[in-house]
């Protein structure tokens, strides 16, 4: 049986992206994966924002030339921002708390392939616009923000 075009799409470009190396670490994964995986870059002059205190900024340029921007405390990524030609491979950015958005985007796909993702659940929110060449999105765990930092202030969608 085929599947909804928007759904086929989603999937394929999941599948197509699921063989590629990881260059970033996961939402909840310890910051230092992030060294090892990929190509660390400076971040864009136009991203550069001030981190507070206890707040580690990591970013990098995949090989697709998507920048993923990661945020952690305690040597744990609580959020990540991207910015590309491509949607990056989200079970790589969101680790284990990919099967959540998985399960939201089953619903979201019926809205149409180009529709923003605006996904809040108890356990991650999730944004996400663009159209194929020019990518963004926002991803954070709530209950691994610390506490006194401002989401907006590192760029991330609340």
């Amino acid at each position: 049986m085929l599947l909804p075009f928007p759904r086929t799409a989603f999937l394929a470009a999941t599948l197509m992206l699921a063989g590629a190396n990881p260059l970033f670490a996961a939402l909840g994964a310890p910051a230092a994966d992030i060294q090892r995986e990929g190509q660390v870059a400076a971040p864009l002059g136009h991203q550069l924002v001030q981190v507070p205190q206890g707040v580690q900024q990591q970013t990098v340029l995949t090989s697709q030339n998507v920048t993923v921007t990661e945020y952690s405390s305690g040597g744990i990524v609580f959020a990540v921002r991207w910015e590309g030609p491509v949607i990056p491979d989200q079970q790589l950015l969101l680790g284990t708390y990919f099967p959540e958005y998985a399960s939201a985007m089953q619903t979201h796909t019926s809205m149409g392939r180009n529709a923003p993702v605006q996904l809040h659940t108890p356990k991650l929110v999730v944004h996400m616009q663009g159209h194929m060449r020019a990518y963004t999105g926002t991803a954070y765990a709530p209950a691994l923000v610390p506490n006194g930092v401002s989401l907006s202030a590192l760029g991330i969608d609340p």
